[in-house]
């Protein structure tokens, strides 16, 4: 009854609002060309005021602000030209290909894409390829590098100081001990290793040459000019910025695509919107401090992530979750701590998973608490098992005649020193536990994928690879907007409140100078509407 009081309080004022939006819509009639310039780099965190002017940066996006932009310029049947300038881009792998599909699908919907680069490297050829038009000044130059591996050996290094490690694996194809253990990779290893990177190439030149094989070795070459893609086609001219970049273009102004969205949605008598939040999980799984449990950039941290989920679980405005996962793995106890408090989290909330770059290892593990899991194509995933290192450190120290004498120990009490040599004992019982940490791994996996036990050595024992729905290491391929559409499809296809969880920036970690001179920075709670994406607001927040 208070929400029909309130709309009808508000109605006048409504109704001037749409007029407002109607005479802005009609000031851009006759246009047809929207401009966009790519972000350097995507906005991982809030920033205070204070903060964004002591940095001097200029305003920067996140990758799902992006994602949501050209959502909404594939929708708008006035834009016909868009045209997108290229800066030098720090983007991830997974972020090209990503966009790359959402301008693909801009062309589909019948679109002219215009582009313009002067420099760059793969993932600016990657964009390039996918636009209708491709323009380069006279000077550009593009680095190119495919996926390739040269892994570095420390193995007979270590040993001629006297260090000894010892590494305890799943299985043969868990190699990241191998580094500090020997000098060249295992047969098992290896193959995997030239499996993996042979499949992430053919896909990445499947998309540079739009699948005209003839094309390859250009992109071979380490260097590439702009004479060397215009001869073989991959671009269609050579201009200036200013020539291409014309002031006769008819342009839209930079908040037409949002304008245009929000007058299409407009309602006098707005219904309720279900909140889905978007909660990137980055980094390396640790403990973290358990005294300081604020969220950071390239950390997941049990202590600081597993009150986030609770509060998201508690929050009975939220419908779904979507963690979006980006993590090589790490402690295996707090894989487990964090897959438990996301089983909790299913109890009350639809939660699925999309991986983005890396999710191996504890990263694969944790998302396998999810109810579904959307990965991008260039994904690398799976490492399913175990592996833990111990260095000996005795001859090392006897080569600077250091010594330590052991007083006191006990059984097993050899693992805690880096100085004696491990008994039988002691072996027996690191294998023992890599076995048990691989087998709960594998009870993971089996329950949330639905994967029999008896399958999992196929797809584990430390294999790393592409991401694929044949063997059900996860259930389809695609972007973060395609696991936004199955959570809204899951709730019934009706409007949703888009809500992106980003930690907060720490200047103190970012400006060591100010350490001790500032207690740790707490930005605002919501930072207010920046985007629509088909009946879906966008909003960031931090909890």
């Amino acid at each position: 009854m208070f929400r029909i009081l309130f709309f009808i309080l508000f109605l006048p004022f409504r109704v001037l609002y749409l007029i407002y939006l109607r005479l802005s819509l009609l000031l851009q009639r006759g246009r047809e060309v929207y401009e966009l310039e790519m972000p350097p780099t995507f906005e991982d965190s809030y920033k205070s005021f204070f903060v964004k002017k002591l940095q001097g940066k200029e305003e920067t996006i996140t990758r799902l602000e992006l994602l949501v932009l050209l959502k909404t310029i594939e929708k708008n049947p006035k834009i016909k030209t868009l045209d997108i300038s290229l800066p030098p881009l720090e983007w991830t792998l997974s972020e090209f290909y990503e966009i790359r599909n959402e301008l693909i699908n801009i062309r589909n919907a019948g679109k002219t894409i215009r582009m313009f680069a002067k420099e760059g490297g793969l993932g600016s050829l990657l964009l390039l390829t996918a636009s209708s038009e491709a323009y380069l000044a006279p000077e550009s130059e593009f680095m190119v590098l495919l996926p390739s591996a040269e892994p570095m050996f420390y193995g007979k290094f270590l040993k001629t100081w006297g260090i000894e490690v010892q590494a305890f694996a799943s299985g043969p194809y868990k190699s990241f001990a191998e580094s500090f253990t020997r000098g060249e990779f295992s047969k098992e290893a290896k193959k995997n290793l030239e499996t993996l990177v042979i499949d992430l190439r053919k896909k990445i030149l499947d998309a540079l040459t739009n699948g005209n094989k003839n094309l390859e070795p250009l992109f071979y070459k380490p260097m590439l000019s702009a004479d060397d893609l215009l001869t073989e086609a991959v671009v269609q001219g050579i201009k200036t910025e200013t020539e291409f970049f014309s002031s006769d273009r008819k342009l839209f102004s930079p908040n037409f695509p949002a304008l245009y969205q929000t007058i299409q949605e407009f309602s006098l008598f707005p219904k309720r919107k279900q909140e889905v939040v978007i909660l990137p999980i980055d980094g390396g799984i640790t403990g973290g401090d358990y005294l300081h449990k604020n969220r950071e950039n390239g950390k997941i941290e049990a202590f600081s992530l597993i009150p986030t989920l609770k509060a998201l679980g508690e929050d009975k405005k939220i419908k779904a979750v979507i963690l979006e996962i980006s993590s090589p793995g790490g402690s295996a106890f707090y894989s487990e701590q964090i897959h438990q408090e996301i089983l909790e989290l299913k109890k009350s909330k639809l939660v699925t998973a999309y991986f983005k770059d890396t999710v191996a290892s504890g990263g694969y593990y944790i998302a396998t608490a999810a109810d579904y899991i959307t990965a991008s194509p260039v994904c690398i995933t799976g490492s399913i098992g175990a592996v833990s290192i111990r260095a000996n450190l005795q001859k090392l120290y006897k080569k600077f005649h250091l010594n330590k004498e052991a007083v006191g120990f006990y059984p097993f009490r050899d693992i805690h020193s880096e100085f004696q040599p491990l008994s039988k004992q002691s072996v027996q019982y690191l294998e023992s536990q890599i076995k048990k940490i691989e087998a709960l791994f594998y009870k993971r996996v089996s329950e949330g994928r639905n994967i029999p036990l008896s399958d999992l050595p196929k797809i584990g024992m430390g294999r790393v690879y592409l991401p694929s729905t044949e063997n059900q290491i996860v259930d389809s391929l695609g972007g973060l907007l395609d696991a936004i559409s199955f959570v809204k499809e899951k709730l019934g296809g009706k409007a949703i409140y888009l809500t992106e969880e980003l930690p907060a920036y720490n200047l103190k970690n970012k400006i060591p100078l100010l350490g001790g001179l500032l207690s740790e920075l707490q930005l605002l709670e919501s930072l207010g509407e920046v985007s629509l994406l088909s009946h879906t607001k966008l909003h960031w927040k931090n909890r």
